[in-house]
């Protein structure tokens, strides 16, 4: 029985794909390691022109430490393991009988991995701010990239320069700020007068008031006098409670009497007969008040109609509705005939109908002075 030499298995070493082994720089599967190729490098100053339709600076995300002088790693050849070969033995065995002879291939050797050089250490260049790459690609052209020689020494990075033309800078604005306007009138010091429990010191300030309204060189400082604390002060002066002041005495009424009929007095009852008691001061205070009112609410009026083209109703008037109330309520006829005069003095074709009402109610006064400014009032009235 002829006898047939058995065969040894051989096979072929198999691909290893093994994700380890790919090269993220230059990826082969199933092939040995290979040196990563040097990317090239570019003008850090400059950035490469990816589209010809934008044109703006490109600049590394991270400033990461360069690896230098590092060996590459390569993974040793594995040798492939043949976990089936008892299993295939008897069955190679049986098969070798029927088979001829066939002439044994020589021996190959195992691949040897292949040993690169190593890479030259990449030069570490500095990753440039963003500000000065804009900068740099406002100011000049950005180049095309060009290849650079792995092997070639690195060339010092060129400084961007200010273009030749720099525009001038732009003169300096001076900006001034504005200047308050210096009031014309001390408002507070007008208002610390009315205020003031003196009556002769109120009297004076509501007469120098008064002038300097009516005086036309001085109408527009005046103005500067229609706040509403002025109005506040002239009110509680109309409105001050008099009843409990001294008044005039017996003695005062009887020497009054006798100096307007003319008689014979001594100088001790003259001083006496006028002599004007706190009451009294304070009633002559308010139509000093009610005038002082009437000659600004004018003036408010006209100042009004002369910014606006409108007339401010009668009701709106500072103080006008003060007055009314002391014409109507007041037991003094002194007051009451003041108020009469005092609405008489702001009298206004569009107040016509408003202040006829009230002189008209006015002329059944009980008092006969009243009575009289009340027909002088509406006498003046219908001639407008």
């Amino acid at each position: 029985m002829l006898q047939v030499p058995t065969l040894p298995n051989y096979q072929l070493p198999q691909p290893n794909y093994n994700a380890v082994k790919i090269d993220i720089h230059n990826p082969s599967v199933g092939g040995p390691a290979t040196c990563p190729i040097q990317q090239p490098q570019y003008d850090p100053q400059y950035a490469p022109v990816t589209a010809p339709y934008y044109a703006y600076p490109q600049t590394q995300l991270y400033d990461y430490p360069q690896v230098t002088n590092t060996q590459p790693y390569y993974q040793p050849a594995v040798q492939p393991v043949n976990v089936n070969a008892s299993a295939n033995a008897s069955a190679n065995a049986s098969a070798a009988v029927q088979q001829p002879v066939i002439q044994q291939p020589a021996a190959q050797p195992a691949p040897q991995p292949v040993v690169c050089q190593p890479c030259p250490p990449c030069p570490a260049v500095p990753a440039p701010q963003v500000a000065q790459a804009a900068a740099a690609a406002a100011a000049t052209v950005q180049p095309a990239p060009q290849q650079v020689n792995i092997n070639q020494a690195p060339q010092p990075a060129p400084i961007a320069t200010a273009p030749a033309s720099a525009p001038a800078e732009a003169p300096k604005v001076e900006v001034v700020p504005p200047v308050e306007a210096a009031p014309q009138v001390d408002l507070n010091g007008f208002i610390a007068k009315l205020n003031d429990p003196d009556f002769e010191v109120q009297a004076n300030t509501m007469e120098e008031i008064a002038n300097m309204v009516n005086d036309e060189s001085q109408k527009a400082k005046a103005t500067e006098l229609l706040d509403s604390k002025i109005v506040d002060a002239l009110t509680n002066i109309i409105n001050a409670d008099s009843s409990k002041l001294a008044g005039p005495t017996q003695e005062q009424i009887a020497a009054r009497q006798k100096l307007m009929a003319g008689q014979q007095i001594s100088d001790q009852e003259k001083a006496l007969a006028t002599t004007i008691t706190p009451m009294e001061q304070a009633e002559r205070n308010k139509s000093y008040a009610m005038f002082t009112s009437a000659i600004l609410e004018k003036l408010y009026g006209d100042e009004v109609k002369k910014l606006t083209g409108t007339t401010v109703p009668l009701t709106e008037l500072p103080a006008a509705m003060t007055i009314v109330d002391q014409l109507k309520d007041n037991p003094n006829p002194m007051v009451r005939t003041s108020a009469i005069e005092a609405l008489s003095y702001i009298q206004n074709p569009e107040y016509k109908k408003d202040l006829t009402t009230l002189f008209t109610i006015a002329k059944n006064d009980q008092d006969k002075g009243v009575q009289e400014a009340a027909t002088a009032a509406l006498d003046k009235l219908n001639q407008i």
